[in-house]
């Protein structure tokens, strides 16, 4: 039984690790703007919503976030599409 329980806990956690990456997508300008193009109406919506890089980094330190994170989470032509708030940065 116990050793059922070890191969269901191996199989299931590989998964659902790849589900949290794959559920927050970050792709560059030229990307989303082709996905949208595609009808992707979540890379539109952050098409559609560009920020300019300091509001970004705010936004991102206002959120508690390293700074270290937020300058890689905002380099110019950037797109955060899954963000609670789908956006660019220009």
């Amino acid at each position: 039984m116990r050793f059922v329980l070890c191969i269901l806990l191996v199989t299931l956690l590989p998964g659902s690790a790849f589900a949290q990456t794959a559920a927050k997508r970050t792709m560059t300008l030229p990307q989303a703007q082709a996905a949208a193009e595609k009808g992707d109406t979540g890379v539109a919506a952050a098409v559609a919503t560009t920020v300019d890089r300091q509001t970004c980094l705010n936004g991102c330190a206002n959120r508690g976030y390293d700074q270290g994170r937020c300058t890689n989470a905002c380099r110019p032509g950037l797109c955060h599409p899954d963000a609670e708030t789908p956006y660019c940065v220009r």
